[in-house]
């Protein structure tokens, strides 16, 4: 079974089990529906889990598992990936992306590489890709048309819009 990250365990909440999780996913209501198997990728296992709660609060979400529901059972958790069966992957339109296909991907303006996509940022106002360059501050590049002109996924390469100023 191939898997896939939908988010990454960043804290514990309360003394229940419960979990604070960055996700990368759009459907979270799907992913996170009472009764859900996921699994949490700790030490090169994956470690089967079924959704008993969840809430967003802020931006981080909290969820709960029916197999947990003491904080010492779960502490060892944090910095782990959440996943999911890649076989339960929604399909997208040819002009969206998971997260996951497009960290990782070396970004391009024209023929010049740029460096690589490292991770991505959501905000209010869309999502932001982190570009990591040699020797440089990392960039900050809108995920929106306007700035990136293709994902290649079998070149495994983000091209960006050769704007003045951008980088």
């Amino acid at each position: 079974m191939e898997y896939v990250s939908i988010g990454k365990i960043v804290n514990t909440h309360g003394l229940k089990g419960n979990l604070k999780v960055k996700s990368f996913t759009d459907f979270k209501k799907d992913r996170y529906k009472l009764g859900n198997l996921l699994y949490i990728a700790f030490k090169g296992e994956y470690i089967p889990v079924t959704v008993s709660m969840f809430k967003t609060v802020k931006n981080l979400d909290h969820i709960a598992f029916k197999e947990y529901d003491d904080i010492n059972m779960v502490e060892k958790y944090k910095g782990s990936h959440l996943m999911f069966n890649k076989e339960e992957v929604h399909n997208l339109d040819t002009d969206e992306f998971y997260f996951n296909e497009l960290i990782g991907l070396d970004v391009y303006t024209d023929d010049l590489s740029i460096g690589k996509c490292t991770d991505i940022r959501e905000y209010p106002q869309g999502e932001i890709l982190v570009i990591k360059r040699d020797n440089k501050k990392d960039a900050l590049i809108p995920f929106r048309k306007e700035f990136v002109k293709e994902v290649d996924k079998e070149l495994k390469r983000i091209y960006l819009i050769n704007w003045e100023g951008l980088l």
